[in-house]
């Protein structure tokens, strides 16, 4: 019986990989939207924190975007970060952009990359905004590419999909495999099977007026997740989200595998409190996981076969998501990263399913509804989390 059990529980978590691997592979294939016809100024907000990997040519990328009229605001919350000075050899690199360097502390609320946002667009001159994270390299046509999206029938954000890059450890490589198979693979399958809203922040276009209508920079430093509650703020005004068919890329550069450990337990964290159900389905999606607690709990005999063909079946949808990507690896590397990030993924699991809390800055926060940031003895207190309409 418990291997029958166990069967059942792989077959709907490889089944689920299948889905999502299709709608991956399909969303990549979409051709992209009609040129626009009039192409508006666009002001590029660039938050930065410390010297990302690559962070000169991250910069640079955007820099170099083939568009006629943009300008790029890059800012930290102190004069001393070192990103800062980057940004400045790379500005001037580019006398022919218009851009601003800017350093300034003030929060208007508990999320750090909101709160820098917030006081970058300040010194924004322009009604489309972008919002560019400081770890990710574009192809120049990747401004116009959104853009062109934008300009789309009812649609008022725009994401991208995320294609992992630039290992430099072993970290590096587990990030970048779940990038493009458990990340892309999931925002695919939101997108294409079942229309919802999952829009991942490092990249993201819309207006100021739309932004202004959901209660801006300030309604959204509230929340651990920003991207996503902005996404679901912009659908429930009837507008459309849209998300390119042209990756960018997360340069993942060198983290130890318990820096990536800390990342996705962060966006676990989200999930769990964003879709309490799809959440606790995730955990079928890591089969390697899956089958070795099987064999442990079931002990030697034909459940011990499972974890081979969990690994091999992993591994050949991983191998079909990256080629999706243009991304070739070895058979052994293949190997090696599907096992660890099926566990990895799946020892996350149960923390972020019990935690209540989130570090930032030093400071301990509580993970309220819709993600909210709350001080520690709030959430006691806490009534229903109100709509933006309500609360802006």
């Amino acid at each position: 019986m418990g291997e029958l059990v166990l069967v059942g529980l792989l077959a709907v978590g490889l089944g689920a990989r299948v889905l999502m691997v299709v709608a991956q592979r399909r969303h990549l294939r979409t051709p992209p939207p009609t040129p626009a016809t009039e192409l508006p100024a666009v002001s590029i907000l660039k938050p930065v924190k410390g010297l990302d990997a690559d962070l000169e040519a991250n910069l640079r990328s955007v820099f170099a975007q083939r568009y006629p009229a943009f300008e790029v605001i890059i800012g930290a919350y102190s004069a001393d970060d070192p990103a800062l000075e980057v940004a400045r050899r790379v500005a001037a690199a580019f006398p022919e952009v218009p851009s601003v360097v800017v350093a300034d502390p003030r929060q208007v609320g508990p999320n750090p990359k909101v709160a820098n946002l917030a006081n970058l667009l300040r010194h924004a001159r322009h009604e489309v905004v972008l919002i560019s994270d400081s770890n990710v390299r574009v192809a120049p046509d990747y401004l116009a590419d959104l853009v062109d999206h934008l300009q789309q029938p009812g649609v008022e954000l725009v994401s991208s999909p995320i294609r992992g890059c630039g290992a430099a450890s072993l970290g590096g490589k587990v990030d970048a495999l779940l990038l493009n198979t458990f990340v892309m693979g999931g925002v695919a399958a939101v997108h294409r099977l079942f229309a919802g809203v999952c829009v991942v922040g490092k990249s993201m276009l819309l207006r100021r007026s739309t932004l202004r209508q959901i209660g801006g920079f300030e309604f959204l430093a509230q929340f651990l997740a920003e991207d996503q509650v902005c996404g679901q703020e912009v659908a429930r005004r009837g507008y459309r989200i849209a998300l390119s068919s042209r990756p960018i890329d997360n340069v993942t550069g060198g983290p130890s595998l318990r820096q990536v450990a800390a990342r996705y337990l962060r966006w676990g964290k989200i999930r769990r409190r964003i879709s309490p159900a799809g959440f606790a389905g995730e955990l079928l999606l890591n089969p390697v996981a899956v089958a070795a607690v099987g064999a442990v709990a079931l002990g030697a005999g034909v459940s011990l076969v499972f974890l081979p063909i969990a690994w091999v079946t992993s591994m050949g949808l991983n191998t079909l998501a990256e080629r999706s990507l243009g991304v070739r690896r070895s058979l052994g590397e293949r190997a090696a990263l599907t096992l660890l990030a099926d566990l990895l993924a799946a020892a996350v699991w149960p923390v972020a399913l019990l935690a209540r809390t989130v570090s930032w800055r030093g400071n301990a926060l509580r993970i309220g509804p819709r993600t909210r940031l709350l001080a520690s003895g709030e959430l006691e207190a806490l009534p229903e989390l109100q709509e933006a309409s309500e609360t802006s």
